[in-house]
């Protein structure tokens, strides 16, 4: 009797399985991603052509990467790709020469044009819609960061980080009033941000139209908000940085592989000099021990062979970089920054002695910049910058403390000079080294 009675319900588990293998085969069979191509307002009617435009499709949960290219309609298909949340990003180079006789407009180099979307991707998806746009090629270039620090038992922690910015032109550039921002942004990986509140965009980054007070008509588009900006002093010819080679702004200019005394007087040392470098011989520094309102950290010690940057606004007790590669950079040039407007996180709900401003910087006045992500692409937050400024990502395959750093790739040489890629798409302009090199020496 037992054993009968117990048929049935064996038979019900057997196809509740069944029926539940299948709907999992089902979520998970491939799909076709359709997407399609267009140039913006300013180009569409130039009559440039979307044919061998590529799109890099790279998969937020394992980090899988696709490409594909498109067709003389600028449609782009994966066909069989796994479902779920992907980073799309697409470039197009049409040659100088090609561009000159299509539009009747001389160019001396080639010109990149570059979008990207964040997208979940399904059987019901149907077409997704990328813009292609041109970026501003600057003169100065972001040529290294070093954000993910060193290890935190053995090495320098973060206290090792610094900045390299390279002249890119055949001229001398001076670096006097050269500012270089910190960009503030979402540091949420995308899945974990509530899309349906109006202070996030549709991709899971601040959507800046929520903020409090906000003015602008595209403040996602054309902007990117400050939360740390620092100036290289001079006056006016004091710095010349000559074409081909760089500058390096520390967090700390001191010999990490060595020992040295912190602001509190007591000795600041590493287990393994290996895994650090020596900034002693940096080009500036940022020093924090001297604002009215910041209580430093103990390793920000002056150096007195090395000037300092002057800070005009920071949210930390030093130049610190987002070990994780919550971190974007820019550098820009303007007469005077305090003319910014500023604007309170869109998170923000109401206005207080304590809310904090950021600076609104227009992408016209932006020179160059740089989206850094996690390493992990399932921890990625949403990019900050826009895709004019910055169409990819970089990131260490390391990740945090890993001594590794992002380096710019060469483009070529002309006359023994290094000119460094610049497609305002970081992930194909970017390298990276296994140990951060503050030489000025070292390139990709």
């Amino acid at each position: 009797m037992m054993k009968k009675s117990l048929l049935p319900f064996l038979a019900c588990l057997v196809i509740c399985f069944a029926a539940c293998k299948k709907n999992v085969l089902d979520e998970v069979q491939p799909v076709q991603a359709n997407f399609q191509l267009s140039f913006d307002a300013a180009t569409k009617d130039l009559g440039l052509a979307l044919t061998n435009a590529e799109i890099t499709l790279t998969n937020k949960m394992d980090g899988t990467v696709n490409k594909a290219k498109a067709d003389k309609d600028g449609k782009v298909v994966f066909a069989s790709i796994v479902p779920g949340n992907y980073s799309a990003i697409a470039s197009l180079t049409i040659k100088a020469a090609d561009y000159t006789n299509i539009t009747g407009t001389y160019i001396a180099q080639d010109i990149v044009f570059n979008g990207s979307l964040e997208t979940n991707v399904t059987a019901a998806s149907g077409n997704l819609a990328i813009t292609l746009k041109s970026g501003t090629l600057g003169n100065w270039v972001i040529k290294q960061i070093y954000y993910g620090g060193s290890s935190a038992s053995n090495g320098a922690v973060f206290r090792d980080q610094f900045i390299e910015v390279f002249n890119n032109s055949n001229e001398v550039l001076y670096a006097d009033s050269l500012y270089i921002a910190l960009i503030y942004g979402k540091n949420t990986k995308v899945s974990g941000v509530d899309i349906t509140q109006s202070a996030y965009q549709s991709n899971g980054q601040l959507n800046w139209a929520s903020s409090i007070g906000m003015t602008s008509s595209k403040p996602n588009e054309d902007f990117i908000y400050i939360k740390s900006f620092f100036m290289i002093p001079g006056t006016g010819k004091q710095y010349p940085v000559q074409p081909g080679t760089s500058l390096i702004i520390a967090q700390n200019a001191q010999n990490h592989k060595g020992a040295y005394t912190g602001s509190d007087g007591k000795t600041i040392t590493v287990k393994n000099p290996d895994l650090t470098i020596d900034l002693s011989k940096a080009d500036f520094e940022t020093y924090y021990g001297d604002i009215p309102g910041i209580n430093p950290l103990a390793s920000d010690s002056d150096n007195p062979n090395v000037p300092n940057v002057k800070v005009l606004m920071t949210d930390d007790r030093d130049m610190i970089l987002n070990s994780n590669g919550y971190e974007a950079i820019a550098i820009f040039k303007m007469d005077d920054p305090s003319k910014l407007a500023a604007f309170p996180s869109p998170e923000t709900k109401a206005i207080t002695s304590a809310t904090i401003f950021y600076k609104q910087l227009p992408n016209s006045l932006v020179i160059d910049a740089v989206d850094i992500a996690h390493t992990t692409a399932s921890s990625r937050a949403a990019k900050r910058i826009p895709d004019a400024l910055d169409a990819g990502f970089i990131f260490t395959p390391g990740g945090s403390y890993s001594s590794q750093s992002v380096i710019r790739r060469t483009s070529t040489t002309a006359g023994g000079r290094r000119i460094l890629k610049d497609t305002n798409n970081s992930t194909a302009d970017f390298d990276y080294l296994t140990i951060a090199d503050p030489t000025k020496t070292v390139f990709k």
